[in-house]
């Protein structure tokens, strides 16, 4: 994170948790609904394979299978705020989930929101045109947090451990 965040964050330590889907906020208020089914279709699929939603899985044998991380969450002074993985969460507490799997980044500092935090539990799927607008890519926010930049970062570490860890 602090890579791809400059030094706005400081130092920052990431570790998997499960957390109460309760506690979680969003920046966001409105989802649309086709990512919002997937998150149901995916849901479905932990589900059926006996795994705890969200905890990371490859998603095929190695090295072809993707790892798929869970929902990015920043530990934040006014409690979690989802990054990435809204749809997820949603899907979870509206299919009456208490906890998730998630990746908590704690940083030492904490630049502002990049909008006005809101329960999850508020968040709803919409059709409306404000689902369809990026909220804060490419608007010049300065807190906007480029999670699909950590996420691939992520991605590559991990594979990186992986090989790592099944030696030559």
């Amino acid at each position: 994170m602090a890579d791809s965040w400059g030094e706005r964050f400081g130092a920052v330590d990431v570790t998997c948790e499960q957390v109460g889907l309760r506690s979680l906020g969003s920046v966001i208020e409105l989802v649309a609904p086709a990512p919002y089914t997937s998150a149901q279709a995916l849901l479905r699929a932990f589900g059926r394979s006996g795994i705890a939603p969200y905890l990371p899985v490859l998603t095929g044998p190695w090295p072809g299978g993707r790892l798929l991380l869970g929902p990015l969450v920043e530990r934040h002074p006014g409690g979690l705020l989802i990054l990435d993985g809204v749809h997820r969460c949603l899907a979870a507490l509206r299919q009456g989930l208490d906890t998730v799997w998630v990746s908590v980044l704690t940083a030492e500092t904490h630049p502002p929101p990049a909008g006005p935090p809101v329960p999850l539990a508020e968040v709803a799927p919409s059709g409306s045109a404000r689902t369809r607008t990026p909220l804060f890519r490419h608007t010049g926010n300065p807190d906007f947090r480029p999670s699909d930049v950590f996420l691939s970062r992520a991605q590559t570490s991990a594979r990186r451990e992986i090989e790592r860890l099944r030696g030559p």
